[in-house]
């Protein structure tokens, strides 16, 4: 019987049925909580990946990665000098709050490599080549705190020459570090990013075209030491109290279905038993099945998910309640 049956024909309040209510309504509110919070998320990356790109990326614009390319040795070393010179000088002119990464030993500084066959002689014109397939590497780093009138382009690079013939491609990668503010003001505590930057001059088709592309990667922590006055910490606790009622309400929603399963099943049996020993046949696996309510299966495993999400979501370490 349905809930409306059970309740004109014994006077059964339908508990299960306002639970499921209840849980459906909680769960879709914490979906778009968690949401709009990974929302924030997305758009912290994405818009610091754009930030990077005209920072430390020549003369570049928006919508051109696809075309954004170098044709002159001359101007991969103006690119590369460009790169280098925005890293060293990022404090002075970047309106976003990064900052260089702090290592045990110091800063770590950014590091710039070239990958190349390891010799070879080619003469187009003579239609002749000779050239080790082996790839080899070279890299230098630089300071972050690097004065940059220390800095002098006219060795190439600290030693560092360019065989465009044999080139394969330069890296150039540095870490910088940035909290993502905006998070107050959807009343949650910030987090902590850790952003490896990669740029690279991609030569692998030697075809005179030295395509440039910006690489970010993402790594969001913990912050060490933080504190935040006003009523955050309020709401903070307010999300882990409404998570606790939704694993309550879930635990519940288990304990009821479970119930109704076991007593499906006790009833199967009787059934089946009953069959047996009256008319001595055997009942069918499909009508044995008609006892046990595959809804309340599937209610059961997705309370067990919300649940265990649930608990995700309030042991996310950005957001630990024995700090507040």
């Amino acid at each position: 019987m349905n809930p409306c049956e059970k309740f004109r024909a014994r006077g059964r309040k339908p508990w299960k049925l306002c639970i499921q209510i209840l849980k459906i309504a909680l769960v879709t509110i914490q979906l778009v909580l968690f949401g709009l919070s990974n929302e924030l998320v997305v758009s912290f990356k994405e818009e610091n990946t754009v930030a990077f790109k005209h920072l430390f990326l020549k003369d570049y614009k928006d919508a051109r990665d696809d075309t954004y390319a170098v044709y002159r040795q001359e101007d991969v070393y103006d690119h590369i000098a460009f790169t280098i010179q925005r890293y060293l000088a990022l404090r002075n002119i970047s309106v976003g709050n990064h900052a260089y990464e702090r290592m045990a030993g110091g800063q770590h500084g950014m590091t710039v490599c070239k990958y190349f066959y390891k010799q070879g002689s080619i003469f187009p014109g003579n239609e002749t080549f000779d050239i080790d397939p082996k790839i080899e590497t070279e890299c230098f780093t630089v300071e972050p705190m690097t004065p940059i009138s220390d800095l002098s382009l006219d060795d190439k690079f600290w030693n560092m020459t360019l065989d465009f013939y044999r080139l394969i491609s330069v890296e150039i990668m540095f870490k910088l570090k940035a909290i993502n503010l905006q998070t107050i003001r959807h009343h949650e505590l910030p987090d902590c990013y850790d952003f490896t930057v990669t740029i690279t001059f991609d030569n692998k088709a030697h075809s005179g075209r030295i395509k440039i592309r910006l690489d970010n990667d993402v790594g969001i922590q913990e912050c060490r030491d933080w504190h935040v006055s006003g009523s955050i910490q309020k709401n903070t606790h307010y999300m882990m109290i409404f998570d606790a009622v939704i694993i309550v309400t879930c635990v519940s929603s288990i304990s009821l279905c479970i119930r109704s399963v076991v007593r499906g099943i006790h009833l199967q049996r009787e059934y089946v038993g009953f069959v047996h020993q009256r008319f001595s046949k055997s009942v069918p696996l499909s009508d044995q099945m008609e006892f046990v309510n595959g809804w309340y299966i599937l209610i059961i495993v997705s309370d067990i998910l919300s649940i265990v999400g649930s608990i995700l979501k309030m042991g996310n370490p950005g957001k630990e309640s024995d700090k507040l």
